[in-house]
């Protein structure tokens, strides 16, 4: 089991799991009420509270995909396709042993998913690719936007998306990633807003909370043992790029 959470209205227990399925349970008795086969590679993450009634469910898969569920009427609503195979790579993944065992050489797991709290059809994917997807869900899942990094990491590969997490109130989302760093996206343009640094080894866990005057501070813990606390203004830096106002506040 990799990932676990209620329901919204806490009737329900979820789990994702390496089997590659989503299970619904009751709390109380332990039953397993419904369990949803999304494919036979391992799930890695898991957001809820998706969607205009709050029911829906979405999970990372290490096959580049991500799978948004809705557990009331138990039905998968989208799989959306974070990673794209590298052309000359036969396209379409699973059409062949060879080129499975290629593209598995690639990139592709998604490590972080999110709803929008603003926006109840958007939501976002965060990959080992180092890419952050925007989705609208009233559209068929249409990819909006696609977040790149400027930077890859100092051995050359991806600065790999470690979690995410939305603005409450606007389309912004946060990232953690594998090089230290935090970074503020504008979910309408994809445009990377601000940047946080103050270490440089993978961030594992990452939490931020929203004040009410506008300022987020964002915890990280990361392997080099240590828990950093940033605090950025967020009305500032939607205003003015060039003089954003971030600081760390605690090592």
């Amino acid at each position: 089991v990799t990932a676990g959470a209620f329901s919204p209205d806490g009737k329900w227990a979820l789990s994702a799991s390496a089997d590659g399925t989503l299970r619904i349970w009751a709390p109380k008795t332990g039953l397993n009420k419904h369990v949803f086969r999304l494919g036979e590679a391992g799930l890695t993450c898991m957001a809820t509270k998706g969607g205009s009634d709050g029911m829906l469910v979405m999970v990372g898969s290490e096959d580049g995909q991500a799978h948004v569920c809705h557990i009331g009427n138990k039905k998968v609503v989208a799989s959306l396709r974070h990673f794209d195979p590298p052309a000359g790579t036969g396209g379409a993944m699973g059409s062949g042993v060879d080129e499975d065992e290629e593209e598995m050489e690639y990139p592709m797991s998604v490590e972080a998913v999110g709803f929008s709290p603003s926006q109840p059809n958007w939501c976002a994917t965060g990959g080992v690719d180092g890419k952050l997807k925007i989705w609208d869900l009233a559209r068929d899942g249409q990819c909006r936007q696609v977040c790149s990094p400027p930077t890859t990491t100092e051995d050359g590969t991806a600065d790999s998306i470690t979690r995410l997490q939305w603005h409450p109130s606007l389309p912004l989302v946060f990232t953690s990633s594998v090089s230290g760093a935090v970074r503020l996206w504008d979910a309408r343009n994809g445009n990377l807003v601000h940047t946080l640094t103050g270490g440089s080894e993978q961030v594992n866990d990452m939490d931020i909370q929203f004040l009410p005057n506008g300022a987020a501070v964002i915890l990280t813990a990361s392997d080099d043992n240590k828990v950093r606390v940033f605090e950025l203004d967020v009305n500032t830096v939607m205003q003015s790029v060039i003089t954003p106002a971030a600081t760390a506040i605690m090592p």
